[in-house]
């Protein structure tokens, strides 16, 4: 049978974030990307969520390569978890390498073959010919990839826009694409972000000139920003900002001190002699700017330390101008909004997304998606980087403008795609499971912990202890402990109604009491007040 190139997406589809996707033929495989993705509000104590590696790790010895297509967490903040079970090489420009090569040595994993490659570059891993070019994103040096197959040529956008007047000065090149595709493309992994808003996205440029008018009319007050703290372009803009006005600059937050560091070691920041301060340097307020951390709420970030009252170093004081300079990821509403009202409540001046244009997206919208599409010509069209209803939406824009209805796929996490270079097909799927991060498990807390966790957090938990002797009879009363579901002094009566009927039951029942327990006082609890707490029974031998 002829070989045939396979496409699994194991994240980014039917989500925003832990984007990766393998490409596969015969016996070779490449990686695009290894991202992570920050939980759900309802995934209760889960710091961080990854794809599922299994796939990966069964076929490991047919990993020709990882290719990254630039910096951002949601593209590289897997590899250290991957990286502890494969050894293969990782790509990237020389930015992205740089961040990746820091979070390895931050994760004990040392010796790791990273590779600089540019925008000018060919990699051959296998039958695979990887040629990236420039695209226009919120992070300096990221790429799209045009790959070539034995079965024909796949351009994979990453995350792009269509900025003509970047901060930074890096656009999307078009002319690259259209030169590494003469002969067509076979299929367009494209980015679905934003699939959802008409026109093309707004230049950096407005933020820029945003923050600018800012800086004048706050002449007399502390200016705070919070921000991406790889959206290093902006960081840029903020440096040259603040020596125009100026105006020192402290940071505070770990990854943003790096980030700034690294991109000022390979050249692709540019921070005026004398503008950065040490965070417990005295400046007087109308003369500093604190960079920040902490744009979507994050609870140990250094902006939410500053709205509870917290930070060891900065206190938010009446008039203080605090500027978020970033979009909010979707699940983070909550959050972010608590942090607003905290600072508000501090009498600080708050300039967010609806009162100013002081962020504007990485990733293009509809017209941006529309001439990539125009551009790449593709004959099949699968959306990635997006939820379910921005690929939908992705496939309807293609359709407007003359794609086959038949020629788009709209997959899933573990989906996999197959061509052979005429038609394209849909095999068995490889699993694409969640995987959940809670402190050093990675994997352990599963789908079932996660519903106990979520039922915790609702209805709180009873703890029983009941006294039995070695033939299992009662020997005494059962003893009823509520956490977390009503409170022991205000709620006598009920609890002592659920320990009589929970006796009489374990009295006259011969099946085993911890089964007993739960099947009594769960209908109990649920009949007299409509919540299921979780019932824990412990059995005491006496």
């Amino acid at each position: 049978m002829a070989k045939q190139l396979k496409i699994i997406p194991l994240g980014g589809l039917g989500e925003i974030g832990k984007n990766m996707t393998l490409l596969e033929y015969g016996r070779n495989q490449i990686i695009i990307d290894c991202g992570s993705k920050f939980p759900e509000n309802d995934q209760h104590g889960i710091d961080l969520v990854l794809p599922q590696f299994d796939y990966v790790i069964e076929n490991q010895e047919i990993v020709r390569g990882i290719v990254l297509t630039h910096g951002h967490q949601d593209h590289i903040g897997g590899l250290p978890y991957l990286m502890q079970k494969l050894n293969a090489p990782i790509y990237g420009t020389a930015l992205t390498i740089g961040m990746v090569q820091r979070q390895l040595e931050e994760a004990g994993i040392r010796g790791a073959d990273l590779q600089v490659i540019d925008d000018k570059t060919t990699l051959h891993l296998g039958p695979f010919a990887v040629s990236p070019f420039a695209v226009a994103h919120s992070i300096p040096a990221s790429v799209g990839l045009v790959i070539d197959t034995p079965v024909g040529t796949i351009v994979h956008t990453g995350d792009y826009k269509l900025d003509e007047t970047p901060a930074g000065g890096r656009t999307t090149d078009f002319n690259r694409l259209r030169e590494l595709t003469p002969n067509g493309v076979l299929a367009l992994l494209g980015d679905s972000t934003n699939a959802d808003r008409p026109g093309r996205t707004p230049t950096e440029k407005i933020v820029a000139d945003t923050l600018d008018r800012i800086f004048d009319e706050e002449k007399g007050q502390r200016i705070i920003i919070a921000t991406f703290s790889s959206v290093l372009a902006r960081l840029q803009e903020i440096m040259l900002l603040a020596h125009k006005h100026g105006r020192k600059v402290a940071l505070t937050g770990r990854s943003l001190q790096q980030n700034i560091e690294l991109a000022r070691d390979l050249g692709y920041m540019n921070v005026p002699e004398g503008v950065l301060v040490d965070i417990k340097t005295s400046v007087p307020n109308e003369k500093l700017v604190i960079l920040s951390t902490g744009s979507q709420g994050e609870p140990r970030s250094a902006l939410n330390r500053m709205a509870r009252g917290e930070h060891k170093q900065i206190q938010v004081h009446e008039g203080d101008t605090i500027i978020i300079s970033g979009g909010t990821i979707p699940g983070n509403e909550e959050d972010v909004a608590r942090m607003l009202n905290n600072l508000f409540a501090r009498g600080a001046n708050v300039i967010y997304g609806p009162l100013a244009t002081v962020h504007v997206s990485g990733h293009g919208s509809r017209e941006d998606m529309r001439i990539m599409l125009e551009t790449v010509q593709p004959r099949f069209l699968i959306p990635v980087h997006g939820e379910l209803r921005h690929q939908h939406l992705h496939v309807r824009l293609a359709l407007q403008h003359g794609l086959p209805a038949a020629n788009a796929f709209i997959l899933h996490n573990g989906a996999t795609w197959c061509s052979d270079g005429e038609k394209a097909w849909l095999a068995e799927n490889v699993a694409a499971a969640d995987v959940y991060v809670d402190g050093t498990m990675i994997g352990e807390v599963g789908d079932h912990v996660m519903r106990d966790r979520e039922r915790l957090a609702q209805d709180g938990f009873i703890v029983v202890y009941i006294p039995m002797n070695k033939r299992n009879k009662l020997t005494g009363e059962p003893h009823l402990v509520s956490r977390g579901f009503v409170r022991m002094d205000t709620s006598g009566e009920l609890l002592d109604a659920a320990r009589v009927q929970l006796k009489r039951e374990l009295m006259k029942n011969g099946r085993n009491p911890g089964d007993i327990t739960r099947e009594t006082l769960q209908n109990f609890f649920y009949r007299e007040t409509q919540s299921r707490p979780i019932i824990l029974p412990a059995i005491v031998q006496v």
